[in-house]
């Protein structure tokens, strides 16, 4: 028994060590990459994009009804403005605008001018693409048409993400299905117990995928999935900490900043929080690079459309000579 207390005040001995040596590294990173800087910037931006956002959602909701029925739909929409009821009051602004947002878009008038939307959209996505580019350490950049290619499609990702995870949070795995299978084979209540137990682990899991996504897609690296999964876990567990605190002290904050500022707080509240979740983001972008140095794992950056133009244009220049790689760069 001995041993075993031995082996395991040593384990505990070494993780606080590793666990310290992480902690500085990431005060060195965190100064030396103005991880506050980038975080303002992508909360400001996130702001100016979050409305037509919201509008995306709305038309994934639109698509998603097909499969379980406008009542599921609305209960989804209804369940989003829920939750955004718990982060920031039930007296805001921030909510009441969320919902008539979702209450006046039309799939369909959303449809024809997708593309117009989604832009209006990814200028958060596009901070996020240059934030990550600077925690990652990288030299080389995205050229303009790729950063916004890329936030474009992180875009759609998110809205059609959110769209799907929350629709089954509200009507059950499989849109649904599971629910009638576990009612034909008799099981329906236990089925119903252990989704309820399953909706928050399936909820943090959805947030680590789609961060994982984030890190391995928006910076101009290739990687291994796995080297995303650190910082990924963190910014999950940043987020679920940053919102589950934000509700508590505006409720400690009795009216809120609403009661002082009328609309100007609202925004300021989601302005904050938005700066808060975005801090989050980029420091589990820190760790990734951190852990990656230590595991000795290389990022190789990738060659965007212009880099391959570019590489062949010079050597068609030079007569053809060079090696013809075009896979990639080594990133500092």
């Amino acid at each position: 028994m001995s041993g075993v207390a031995h082996r395991l005040a040593r384990l505990a001995a070494a993780t606080a060590r590793f666990t310290a040596s992480i902690a500085r590294e990431m005060r060195r990173e965190w100064s030396e990459d103005r991880v506050g800087g980038l975080a303002a910037e992508i909360a400001f931006f996130a702001v100016l994009g979050l409305f037509p956002a919201v509008l995306v959602v709305a038309a994934g909701l639109g698509l998603v009804d097909s499969l379980v029925g406008a009542a599921n739909a609305a209960d989804a929409e209804a369940w989003i403005v829920a939750r955004l009821q718990d982060v920031f009051g039930a007296d805001n602004t921030i909510e009441a605008t969320i919902r008539d947002l979702f209450t006046g878009s039309n799939a369909g008038a959303l449809s024809s001018g997708v593309v117009l939307t989604l832009y209006a959209a990814s200028r958060g996505f596009v901070a996020v693409v240059s934030a990550l580019e600077v925690a990652y350490d990288h030299e080389g950049r995205r050229d303009w048409l790729s950063t916004r290619l890329v936030g474009l499609g992180l875009t759609a990702l998110t809205a059609l993400m959110v769209a799907i995870v929350v629709t089954m949070l509200v009507v059950g795995p499989f849109f649904g299905l599971g629910d009638h299978l576990a009612e034909r084979l008799g099981v329906g209540g236990a089925f119903a117990r252990t989704w309820n137990l399953l909706q928050l682990p399936v909820a943090f899991g959805a947030v680590v995928v789609w961060a994982a996504t984030v890190y391995h897609v928006a910076p101009r690296h290739r990687s291994p999935w796995r080297a995303e999964l650190p910082g990924a876990v963190l910014a999950a567990v940043w987020f679920v900490a940053v919102s589950l605190g934000f509700g508590v002290y505006l409720g400690f904050a009795s009216q809120g900043a609403n009661a002082v500022f009328g609309l100007l707080g609202g925004a300021l509240t989601l302005l904050f929080w938005l700066y808060l979740m975005a801090m989050g983001l980029v420091v589990g972008a820190e760790l990734n690079a951190i852990v990656a140095r230590r595991r000795g794992i290389e990022f190789v950056a990738r060659r965007t459309a212009v880099d391959r133009v570019t590489h062949r244009l010079a050597r068609r220049h030079a007569g053809g000579d060079g090696d013809g790689d075009d896979r990639g760069v080594t990133a500092g």
